[in-house]
């Protein structure tokens, strides 16, 4: 496992992928949301920004641990993804409020892009290590 997560992140392919593919579904027109079935659970949408944050700080640190072998320089980066990811987070909520059609402001949806980036940000401290990630 730890192998095969080291050979994806040595690509930028996968994050950039993440990265657009959140902004993609943060642009969708509130039409096109379904609002029954599966999507119609109260607050699934802010499971859906947890993952998605959180695996966009998943993903970007991993690939920044491949070219930053001393702990020290990859705290660094792995603290500026996690608020490049937050900033992301409460721009797409501005973008969606001025620019998408059907689409609000949520306080609540920045609040859990916030766990979801910071979340991941300890778990990849806490036990990248172990994992091999840093020195």
């Amino acid at each position: 496992m730890v192998a095969l997560i080291k050979r994806l992140s040595g690509s930028k392919i996968f994050p950039i992928i993440w990265t657009l593919l959140t902004i993609g579904l943060l642009c969708l027109p509130g039409k096109v949301i379904p609002g029954l079935g599966l999507f119609g659970i109260k607050h699934l949408d802010k499971l859906a920004h947890i993952v998605l944050f959180g695996g966009f700080v998943l993903l970007w640190g991993l690939y920044s641990w491949q070219r930053k072998k001393l702990r020290f320089d990859w705290l660094f980066a792995l603290g500026g993804i996690t608020i490049l990811s937050i900033a992301l987070g409460i721009a797409m909520e501005y973008i969606q409020v001025n620019f998408i059609p059907n689409r609000s402001f949520d306080t609540w949806d920045i609040w859990a892009d916030v766990v979801g980036s910071v979340l991941i940000m300890f778990i990849l401290i806490r036990f990248g290590r172990r994992l091999g990630l840093v020195v």
